[in-house]
């Protein structure tokens, strides 16, 4: 039903889901999921060559948070045969200490903040460390993609675009499309109606929104698309109108092609989930309640009841 070709021809690309390694894949990736896939899908009914993408964040502020963490609960890191689910909680748990420390005291942010250039210049003394925590990141989102039906085309990391985008908002400062400002390099999106956004930090790490015009180029030479759409919770829209513009200055042909779409929030009943704080639900305890509760109501149903539960998640959050 409602198959068509009326996009053959067209290629387009979807960007969703985007977990950042270091932290536990919560109900709010699981929404970006759902919602990603379904755009694709339809994309793909209406005969359309997609490309999905995810974006993850394995270097940052939030990675040398959760190296700190591990450093600090190291007698409590499981081994080589703990579960997936156990190393992400311990992975969780780590990011959640790391956060609260670089918060309360300011020996320890300076700490961290050390850290996060240790981890930016790829240095010997955390590379063990990192490369453990990513992988154990990285095989239990693969875990949660299987489960729900999700396959992509590509992943895209922070650490190969990084100093690509930096690259690019270095190339135009001095267009003087970019501007400096106590020692960084911001975005003045004041002019054009938004608010302004630093780019480059005044240690010289690029920041998200560097990291992010980097991502449009790779994006674009790996896959020549005519549409590409990033999914993303409420919350990203006026940070997305601000590197939309700063994309539109640089290269206007690829801002024209870039849609942010928007989804809704996925709360707690006190408010936002935080996985700084560690009050989140996370999508395994979802999809496993779900199903559980089918199990127990329908006992002879077996594996069905893993699709029927994973479906009644999934119209849950698209309805």
């Amino acid at each position: 039903f409602g198959i068509s070709e009326k996009l053959k021809g067209q290629k387009v690309m979807v960007e969703f889901t985007d977990p950042n390694p270091f932290k536990e894949f919560h109900i709010g990736h699981l929404y970006s999921n759902i919602v990603g896939e379904s755009i694709s899908r339809l994309f793909e009914s209406q005969g359309a060559k997609v490309w999905r993408a995810c974006y993850q964040g394995d270097v940052g502020l939030h990675v040398a948070k959760a190296i700190y963490g591990m450093q600090k609960l190291s007698d409590q890191m499981p081994g080589g045969k703990a579960s997936l689910s156990i190393r992400a909680q311990f992975m969780g748990r780590a990011y959640t200490l790391g956060s609260t420390d670089y918060e309360s005291t300011p020996n320890l942010k300076k700490e961290i903040d050390e850290l996060n250039k240790k981890i930016y210049n790829d240095d010997p003394s955390v590379r063990d460390l990192y490369k453990k925590g990513r992988a154990w990141s990285l095989e239990y989102f693969e875990s949660i993609y299987k489960r729900l039906g999700t396959r992509f085309d590509r992943f895209y990391f922070e650490s190969e675009v990084g100093k690509i985008g930096a690259e690019l908002v270095r190339e135009f400062l001095k267009k003087n499309i970019f501007e400096e400002s106590e020692g960084a390099i911001i975005f003045p999106g004041k002019k054009y109606g938004l608010h302004n956004r630093v780019f480059i930090n005044s240690l010289g790490i690029p920041t998200y929104e560097a990291k992010d015009l980097g991502l449009v180029s790779v994006k674009y030479k790996d896959f020549l698309y005519d549409r590409s759409y990033i999914i993303t919770a409420q919350e990203q829209a006026e940070y997305f109108k601000v590197i939309l513009k700063a994309l539109e200055m640089i290269n206007p042909e690829l801002a024209s092609k870039t849609t942010h779409i928007s989804h809704g929030m996925v709360k707690l009943p006190g408010g936002k989930m935080s996985s700084r704080t560690g009050q989140i639900i996370t999508s395994e305890w979802l999809m496993d309640e779900a199903v559980s509760r089918i199990r127990r109501s329908y006992p002879q149903m077996d594996e069905t009841s893993e699709k029927v539960g994973l479906a009644a998640i999934k119209y849950a959050l698209l309805k």
